[in-house]
């Protein structure tokens, strides 16, 4: 029979082996009591309670109601041009990320009835939700590029773009995008498997995660890569919005006066009027696409502010060996995820703010399904 000593973190510390292993592994689990560089642990518990039990979860439920809002708008206006498919989709992973950051921060209400309970929620979050709220943040910042790049070449050659960039196009490629960045990072979901097991340190059976078979045969290339990709995605998506955005602030400025134009999607039976309007005005811009593009412009600096330090975060543990769980900075390195699961959940709840205050058809649309038609 196997015996292991599993630390408060669930890593085996200490295996004995005996002949005839025929029966599940006895498990004890004690306490893992981390190195106090530059935070202690009780400064690390405070930061807990402040921003992962308390802001954190606060935002994330704001977040499931804003997101549901903005699907809802967009599905009552009917999705009809390729922005509002995009930003659909994007809120819809928000929604999600929001429940799972939601979810995850339960333990907190938990710990106010069972510490046990709270800390057997906190081990299946880990597994069921924390890798899930970081790979849709990925996602999200990968879609903010296709919509700034999209935006970016509906500027530069609008009647083009508006002709070939249909609501089922942009659907197709924001589809794809999702399930090619998250699938990049599924691998990390079977690193891990759940027991229940008898605490030294609760005196309870708690639920814990184990590193499994899969994380031994494979943890050296497995977390090179998955810290690559952490690193390499978002900012080759920032690189895409910074350029695409540059693009942008030049063609708004380019622009000096403004006429009516048609929308990314058009009937082909306009195709004549459009093309004959095209060569008599090709540099400006009506004053619906200027407002939709400045929209997409906050849209994505909130994405660009909220996710640089993610960028930050994955190259430090990249670099430096000692900043990751269980190791010298155990601590420092847990109050700075409490911070970054403040931004992510920031940069998914807030949304709805930006297009109520700077898109009006939003407004209306708005107010149509919560008041009535009132404006």
């Amino acid at each position: 029979m196997y015996y292991a000593t599993v630390n408060e973190s669930n890593e085996i510390t200490e295996v004995s082996v005996k002949s005839g292993v025929t029966t599940k592994p006895v498990i004890s689990v004690t306490e893992f009591v981390p190195l106090e560089i530059f935070v202690t642990s009780d400064q690390r518990r405070i930061a807990e309670i402040v921003l992962d039990f308390t802001i954190a979860f606060v935002i994330a439920y704001i977040g499931v109601v804003t997101n549901a809002i903005v699907i809802a708008v967009f599905v009552k206006q009917g999705l009809k041009d390729s922005v509002a498919v995009s930003m659909t989709v994007i809120a819809v992973w928000d929604f999600f990320k929001c429940i799972g950051g939601a979810a995850q921060r339960m333990a907190g209400p938990i710990s106010l009835v069972s510490q046990v309970a709270a800390k057997s929620w906190i081990n299946i979050s880990v597994v069921v939700f924390n890798y899930f709220i970081s790979f849709s943040s990925y996602v999200a910042s990968v879609l903010a590029a296709y919509v700034a790049v999209e935006r970016c070449l509906c500027v530069s050659m609008p009647f083009k773009v508006k002709e070939l960039i249909t609501p089922k196009v942009a659907l197709f490629f924001c589809l794809l995008i999702s399930f090619v960045v998250f699938g990049c990072f599924m691998v990390m979901f079977f690193v891990y498997d759940i027991d229940f097991v008898y605490s030294d340190v609760y005196n309870a059976t708690l639920a814990i995660y184990l590193n499994n078979d899969f994380f031994y045969r494979n943890s050296g290339p497995l977390f090179k890569y998955y810290n690559l990709s952490g690193i390499i995605w978002p900012t080759s998506s920032l690189g895409i919005v910074a350029g695409s955005t540059a693009i942008i602030a030049y063609h708004l400025k380019k622009s000096s006066h403004f006429r009516s134009r048609a929308s990314c999607v058009k009937n082909t039976d306009n195709y004549t009027e459009k093309h004959k309007a095209k060569n008599s005005s090709d540099d400006h811009l009506s004053a619906r696409d200027r407002q939709v593009v400045k929209m997409l412009l906050v849209v994505i600096g909130v994405n660009v502010l909220t996710l640089s330090p993610r960028i930050v975060h994955y190259m430090v543990k990249y670099f430096i060996y000692e900043f990751y769980f269980l190791r010298a900075y155990h601590n420092l390195f847990l109050c700075i995820t409490y911070i970054l699961a403040v931004f992510d959940l920031t940069n998914a709840a807030f949304n709805v703010f930006i297009f109520y205050q700077m898109s009006t058809a939003f407004r209306k649309t708005f107010w149509e399904i919560f008041s009535c038609g009132k404006k």
